[in-house]
């Protein structure tokens, strides 16, 4: 979902033909959830009152258990801003501060030194990645139990990728260091520590860590692998511990959102730290962007098997929590579930099947230019590919005439001019249009 970013002029979509659809019904949004394969659970809320709250397909693909709304699922990443939250509830004691090098806390990891807390949460650290480490996931998904010292000694045997501030790049890594922070700070373990300060304050009871998910519920994780959906066996948690491990359920995402704004466990200057973006618009353990005349407060999360998303509109007091157990096989539902709820109305990516005449994809075939970015369209194997310039190339899959989907989240539409030769590619996406005029 990279293509988005890098353009840089958007149009706003006045005809709703090509690749998009309209949605502006409950009928036409549940509608466009089936023809999505959306499986996992929704909850829409306003204002405290429930929009929208139903679960969707099956626990387990191989027993054709249907979900239930209260089923638990993995959260994956939206687990950093409940560390995140944590070091700022030690700040509001006065244990600490968010600007302290680390090695005031854990003067054990010499290689930390010049790193502050503040770094490691809004990702401006330089610490590597571990999660990007092939020999080390190797061992993450054995059946050995890590802990919070096994992952930070093996980070200390690498180099800081940049100077600290001066870049962003997204780490588990910094989370990692984050909750042994909070452990040798607080004298609890990170997941006691938030249990106690904010899980149960919350009454989030069906919230929590475990090292195999497995004995806590009976959601099963499943993945799209060539062509099909494989379950996803069960593996120790333990490798993502501070950075990734908790469990939850939408119900209890919804309350853990009034830690933004109305909840007085952390302070007035606590919620504006986390909230005030840095680098790459993010905050502490957050995302911070603009959705039209509004603040969206967002975050996703995946584990093998799951994926997550928590978004909350400030102004709106909106929160759309989505949970699901279908990775890789659909499309992301929830940018067409904010805008329905926000609005009223959404775009959405057609998904009819369409029979697409070979011999006219030669037409598509050549490079495409826009204001800020290149892309090649080209034919290979009985397929039709894109290839923006610097990423990877994208399967386009047939709708309609000259109207195709781009792997499930955008859409592209070739356009011909009066003696139908092609001349244009419009580039659908998040409810915007970007125009790439074809190269001679």
């Amino acid at each position: 979902m990279k293509l988005i970013a890098l353009l840089s002029i958007f149009y706003s979509i006045l005809a709703f033909a090509g690749p998009m659809k309209e949605i502006s019904s409950t009928e036409e949004f549940e509608a466009y959830l089936l023809d999505a394969q959306f499986n996992g659970v929704l909850l829409i809320q306003k204002d405290q009152r429930v929009l929208y709250r139903k679960a969707h397909g099956l626990r387990d693909f191989e027993s054709q258990v249907p979900l239930k709304i209260t089923d638990k699922f993995q959260m994956g990443s939206i687990t950093k801003q409940f560390v995140s939250a944590s070091i700022l509830k030690l700040q509001d004691q006065g244990k600490l501060s968010i600007d302290d090098d680390l090695t005031k806390h854990i003067p054990q990891y010499l290689f930390l030194k010049g790193v502050s807390i503040r770094d490691i949460l809004n990702h401006t650290s330089g610490i590597d990645n571990y999660t990007d480490n092939k020999s080390f996931m190797k061992i993450a998904f054995g059946k050995k139990s890590l802990t919070l010292n096994d992952i930070i000694d093996f980070l200390s045997t690498l180099p800081l990728n940049f100077t600290p501030k001066t870049k962003w790049q997204y780490s588990n890594s910094g989370y990692i260091v984050a909750g042994k922070v909070v452990e040798a700070v607080s004298g609890l373990t990170w997941d006691e520590f938030i249990s106690t300060n904010f899980l149960k304050p919350l009454k989030m009871n069906n919230t929590g860590y475990v090292e195999y998910f497995e004995s806590v519920s009976d959601t099963r994780g499943h993945q799209f692998v060539d062509g099909k959906f494989k379950k996803v066996e069960g593996f120790n948690m333990s490798w993502a511990l501070s950075a990734g491990a908790l469990y939850t359920t939408v119900d209890d995402l919804a309350l853990w959102t009034d830690i933004y704004d109305s909840s007085p466990l952390l302070s007035k200057s606590a919620k504006k730290e986390m909230q005030t973006p840095f680098l790459s618009n993010h905050g502490l353990g957050l995302n911070i962007t603009k959705y039209k005349n509004d603040i969206k407060i967002h975050h996703g999360g995946r584990t093998p098997g799951f994926n997550s998303n928590l978004i909350y509109l400030k102004k709106a007091q909106l929160k759309v929590v989505k949970l699901d157990n279908n990775d890789g096989g659909a499309a992301d539902i929830t940018p067409v579930a904010l805008d329905f709820f926000a609005s009223g109305k959404a775009l959405a990516l057609k998904t009819a099947p369409f029979a697409a005449d070979i011999k006219q994809m030669v037409d598509y075939e050549g490079q495409y230019q826009s204001p800020s970015l290149k892309m090649k369209i080209y034919f290979k194997n009985g397929q039709l590919y894109a290839f923006p310039e610097g990423q990877r190339e994208f399967l386009l899959t047939a709708n309609d005439i000259d109207s195709f989907r781009l792997m499930g989240f955008a859409g592209e539409e070739f356009i011909r001019d009066h003696q139908g030769k092609v001349t244009q590619l419009h580039h659908y996406q998040n409810g915007s249009m970007a125009v790439f005029k074809k190269v001679p």
